[in-house]
């Protein structure tokens, strides 16, 4: 980093994490972005309430993604920290305080470059909404006309307490799952324990739906794939001595092959029409939209590898992909796209409690090798 300071860092993260907001309700967040971005002269567009898009002038007429995103979890914080959250209940829990950070500081340097003739690609700073809760991606692609831009390719780091301080570590190909969620409505007819037969029983539909479900990556699916069908929630029956009338199932699709994913879809619909016919109840099966797998572009694992090293991070590749969802995906919509990890791991200071948890820690300078890393991506064109 050259213009950008650790004491930048400190001061934009500090500010971030104490003043966390949820998914849709990042104004806070969206105008202190915007306002530091004024603060360095650089243009940017808001098309929607909460998302940023910042422009960067370089040579040519290409131009990259360099993404982050800015929303919080519902989790109470049990850090001990003089920038602790201020919002009851609500917490950077997965770092997006240090996303939006990284960004920030490698806008201030890419402005620099920019201002000396010294930038050779145009950059779109995407500082993106709601990635927490429904898919913000998807909603900012179809706001904003990205499609109007000469796109080569797309870049976002997440921080990641499983990788040492000074890493970063990506792969080709998948490396974050879809991610669908499902429900369950089950309608029987409820009766009193002592006639029970005049009653049709939702516990029995539900007992045979959780079977039959969790089978299916047993029986039909490759077994060399990976896969989960994970049944979280299930609520059935109403008193101890009542035939239950209603069950209610709730749950996530992960997996990386979208063939899988239809024969997921299609196996779970043939269960719910069986079950509904050899219990009598009436069982509705509900699919939501969900994230994409996120899938590496191959040809752009090179640059990737070579830009990190530049940024004196350790570059390694990670063998496996995550069962876990991220909107990203979504950006393969407009291009190549590639997502890696930066190490935040201090096991000196105790800092190796995993994302999505309240004690989730990381030291800011950490994040200058991210900064580095968006910075040397530019720079490699």
């Amino acid at each position: 980093m050259n213009k950008t300071k650790v004491e930048d860092l400190k001061i934009w993260r500090h500010y971030l994490h104490k003043n966390p907001e949820l998914s849709q309700k990042e104004f806070n967040t969206a105008a202190f972005i915007r306002s530091e971005l004024d603060k360095m002269k650089v243009d940017y567009e808001t098309p929607l309430p909460t998302a940023t898009i910042a422009h960067i002038k370089g040579q040519g007429d290409k131009y990259i993604i360099l993404r982050a995103d800015i929303d919080a979890l519902p989790i109470c914080e049990k850090n001990d920290i003089e920038y602790a959250s201020q919002n009851e209940g609500i917490m950077h829990a997965c770092g997006h305080d240090a996303h939006t950070t990284m960004l920030l500081g490698a806008v201030k340097e890419l402005k620099y470059l920019s201002d000396s003739n010294k930038l050779n690609i145009n950059i779109l700073a995407v500082f993106q909404q709601s990635e927490e809760s429904f898919g913000g991606a998807n909603t900012l692609i179809k706001a904003f006309n990205f499609e109007k831009y000469n796109i080569d390719s797309a870049y976002a780091l997440h921080v990641n307490p499983d990788f040492e301080e000074g890493s970063i570590v990506s792969r080709k190909g998948p490396i974050m799952a879809s991610c669908q969620e499902f429900s369950v409505k089950i309608k029987g007819k409820s009766a009193h324990v002592g006639i029970r037969e005049k009653g049709i029983n939702a516990m029995n539909a539900a007992m045979s739906l959780y079977s039959q479900i969790q089978a299916i990556p047993i029986y039909n699916l490759d077994c060399k794939h990976t896969n989960i069908i994970h049944i979280g929630y299930m609520k059935v029956g109403e008193v101890m001595n009542s035939v239950p009338e209603n069950g209610y199932l709730e749950g996530t699709i992960r997996t990386y092959d979208m063939d899988d994913k239809n024969i997921i879809v299609k196996r779970m619909s043939d269960i719910c029409k069986g079950v509904e016919i050899s219990t009598s109840c009436k069982v509705d099966l509900t699919l939501r939209d969900g994230y994409p797998a996120l899938i590496n572009s191959d040809k752009l694992i090179d640059r990737v590898k070579s830009s990190a090293e530049s940024s004196s991070a350790k570059f390694s590749l990670k063998k496996d992909p995550y069962l876990l969802g991220e909107d990203f995906s979504f950006f393969s919509q407009l291009c190549p796209i590639n997502y890696s990890f930066i190490g935040i791991r201090n096991e000196k200071l105790g800092y190796i409690s995993g994302l999505h948890t309240s004690n989730l820690m990381m030291r800011d300078e950490a994040l200058t090798f991210g900064v580095d890393f968006f910075v040397e991506i530019a720079k490699s064109f």
